[in-house]
């Protein structure tokens, strides 16, 4: 006997079909979505890491957003990627206070995902922390901890090694802190050695490019031909792909040192600007203030008093933030390490609290220094300044900076965008092909020097000076009709 299906029950099974094939659809439609979204965030990602390689302030901003979207789209290397560039973002700026979160950040999450890299770094960059609070017994705990970890991994990956040859230069670092140069320079003697795994010609390059400048730093204190020496062949050996960076800046800082060693004066200043000038562009403050230190002592030996209360001042700003973060970091430490040996306030070890009290007078002196100095301007900082007063400030910068014109004094174009911080910005902005020899001509400009002012302190004719100008003018599209100091004085 044939049976016949049941209309109703053939409709049933049409819908239940056609319900199966709308979801399956859905679900293949989402799933390619989220790959693209995948996709889309992983190359903003490699983005974010190449301008960090150039401009890490404005690399930073883009950094909790990326971290957002990552946690979002369940892509943890993403996440971890980023959580450890914040990370180097802080330490680059020398702010500790932050990288204690930012790498306790990353160990929770490395230890979520299982990643023995991501544990790695972030022990890493915790030592660095201990080390710079001279906890120096925790920091090397933390290294050893680190290279363990990469010691378990069996991949034999460029990552791994990178890793570790970080951790070889992280414990460099803390022989440094520690005052014993001549250990940190075994260590980093270990990790040239280590260069010799990679076979690949630039790759061997940009590592020893970066060991060359570390080592040399760490000759610094005891050996000066040495520091200059690997100074030198760190810049030799530079690969033309990579962007100047700390290495860089640690390069002209020793140079600069090694000629200040030397009593040749002129030549130290152009290196110790040509740091502050890469780490002005790129934002890197690591080591920036031994840059101010030499730079007060040099004018000092040169009795060039503006100079040297302009760098004077400069130092004493920066130490004033360094001791701060510090101070935050230390209170941090020492909350983590009651933790960890479980003890009560009360039972703080008194080496700890010594410490705490001898950062914290050191702070307050420091702060009572500078706010001393400068108590009438914070007492007006809320005020209107009457209109006398702001004439007499402006007529004070621009002394300034025309004693650095009339000295020839190449830190010339780093006072003059302490006071103009975004005249360059806004003028590549206009035109993105302006040399940097322009930029520094139309400052010439903004201070309304005449053609023969600007003849005089720049050594070259005044014809040259009005076909500068014209060409200025072509380049930045300004119409004939209008006065250039003019439109140089609205930007």
């Amino acid at each position: 006997m044939i049976k016949t299906i049941n209309p109703e029950h053939q409709y049933i099974v049409k819908k239940s079909l056609l319900l199966f094939l709308f979801i399956l659809l859905t679900c293949v439609k989402t799933h390619a979505q989220s790959q693209k979204d995948l996709s889309g965030l992983k190359s903003r990602v490699a983005e974010n890491s190449r301008l960090f390689n150039t401009n890490i302030n404005k690399a930073y901003f883009d950094l909790d957003g990326l971290i957002k979207e990552s946690r979002k789209l369940k892509d943890s290397l993403s996440e971890m990627k980023l959580l450890e560039r914040k990370c180097r973002y802080f330490y680059n700026k020398n702010q500790i206070d932050s990288l204690i979160i930012a790498s306790e950040r990353l160990q929770k999450v490395s230890g979520n995902y299982d990643s023995k890299y991501y544990g790695a770094m972030a022990d890493v960059y915790l030592a660095e922390i201990y080390s710079v609070n001279k906890f120096y017994d925790k920091a090397i705990f933390h290294l050893n901890n680190a290279y363990t970890t990469l010691q378990q991994d069996k991949s034999e990956s460029k990552k791994i090694f990178y890793a570790k040859a970080n951790v070889l230069s992280s414990f460099a670092n803390v022989y440094m802190d520690k005052n014993e140069p001549g250990n940190a320079v075994k260590k980093l003697k270990e990790e040239i050695r280590s260069g010799s795994e990679l076979k690949d010609r630039n790759e061997f390059a940009s590592f020893q490019y970066l060991n060359y400048s570390n080592i040399s730093n760490a000759y610094m204190p005891y050996n000066v031909d040495s520091a200059y020496y690997f100074a030198r062949k760190s810049i030799e050996i530079k690969p033309a792909d990579i962007s100047d960076d700390k290495s860089m800046i640690n390069n002209y800082i020793v140079i600069g040192q090694y000629y200040e060693h030397r009593k040749d004066y002129e030549k130290a200043v152009k290196n110790f600007h040509k740091a502050l000038k890469i780490g002005k562009r790129t934002g890197i403050e690591l080591n920036i203030n031994s840059i101010y230190t030499s730079l007060q002592e040099i004018y000092l030996r040169k009795n060039q008093k503006d100079s040297f209360n302009f760098y004077e001042n400069k130092a004493k700003q920066y130490d004033l933030q360094m001791l701060q973060s510090k101070y935050n970091s230390l209170q941090e430490v020492i909350s983590k390490d009651k933790e960890e040996l479980n003890l009560s306030s009360d039972r703080t070890p008194l080496l700890l609290v010594i410490l705490l009290v001898m950062v914290s007078g050191t702070f307050a002196f420091l702060f009572f220094r500078i706010s001393k100095k400068n108590k009438a301007e914070r007492l007006n900082a809320d005020k209107e300044i009457p209109e006398p007063q702001m004439k007499r400030n402006l007529r004070e910068t621009y002394k300034n900076l025309i004693s650095f014109l009339e000295n020839n004094d190449p830190g010339f174009m780093f006072a003059f965008e302490s006071v103009f911080p975004e005249f360059s910005e806004k003028l590549l902005k206009i035109n993105p092909d302006l040399q940097q020899s322009e930029i520094e001509f139309c400052a010439l400009l903004k201070l309304k020097l005449t053609t023969k002012e600007i003849a005089k302190y720049t050594f070259i004719e005044t014809r040259t000076v009005q076909n500068k100008k014209y060409r200025l003018r072509k380049k930045l599209e300004i119409p004939q009709q209008t006065d250039i100091y003019h439109w140089i004085d609205s930007i």
